[in-house]
């Protein structure tokens, strides 16, 4: 399938800007996607990031979307936490509640969920936890679709309580041959350089597949593909994603 024949919605994780230049780097994004997963107070983000996320949503026509983590801004939840049942539901709920009212006082709707860091990776895995993510972001709008791999328990559990399914594919990320990412502390976990990463983006949309840490190609089941804003050059990466997919 050609780039020019599928539609592509092109997402980054946003709201998260700790310095200038992150700042800087995700306004230079925002007219470049057409969804943002926006994050809500667990790993960064506060009132006024997330007003900022509505508005640029609203000015850019991007689609909005939460992007709640384990309640750990020390370690900007990429740390696997050990937290009750209730006392984590609570915390999701407060998160992805914020946002959500931050956006219908504007008339923007929140469409997605998409789990950060940890708790994401996590879930892929763990039936129980992805359970919980998915009867959290039902507590506060059961309309809102889960983001998560097309291979990740989320979608079993999303899919078992008639919650709608944005299956998410990453251009900049390497894969293992389970459909699972290589974690960002292996040093191959990161498409750093530019044309690899259009490279692969360049696959998934046009054979719904990649080349895996192993060498073999495996297939990539998606409704939307990712790039990382907190990646360095990450503009000069999805501008080369768009151009090398027909979307300039």
């Amino acid at each position: 399938m050609s780039p020019a024949i599928r539609r592509i919605d092109l997402s980054a994780d946003l709201g998260e800007a700790e310095s200038a230049a992150h700042l800087a780097s995700e306004e230079a994004l925002w007219p470049l996607i057409t969804s943002a997963n926006v994050a809500c107070g667990g790993h960064a983000g506060d009132s006024a990031s997330m007003s900022l996320a509505v508005e640029r949503a609203m000015r850019y026509g991007v689609a909005l979307g939460a992007h709640p983590s384990y309640p750990d801004r020390a370690n900007f939840g990429r740390i696997s936490m050990r937290m009750e049942t209730s006392a984590l539901v609570d915390s999701l709920v407060e998160q992805i509640g914020a946002l959500h009212r931050l956006a219908a006082g504007r008339g923007v709707p929140l469409r997605h969920v998409k789990a950060h860091g940890a708790l994401y990776n996590d879930a892929h895995r763990d039936a129980g936890l992805a359970i919980t993510i998915v009867q959290s972001i039902r507590r506060v709008d059961p309309s809102m679709a889960v983001v998560t791999s097309s291979a990740s328990q989320m979608r079993t559990a999303a899919d078992g309580a008639g919650t709608p399914v944005l299956r998410e594919a990453f251009a900049d990320r390497r894969y293992r041959p389970d459909g699972s990412l290589v974690p960002r502390s292996e040093p191959d976990g990161l498409l750093i350089d530019v044309e690899e990463a259009a490279a692969q983006a360049v696959s998934l949309v046009e054979t719904g597949s990649l080349i895996a840490q192993n060498g073999r190609r495996i297939d990539i089941e998606f409704d939307t593909l990712c790039v990382h804003a907190d990646m360095a050059n990450a503009v000069g990466r999805v501008q080369a994603i768009r151009a090398a997919l027909g979307m300039n």
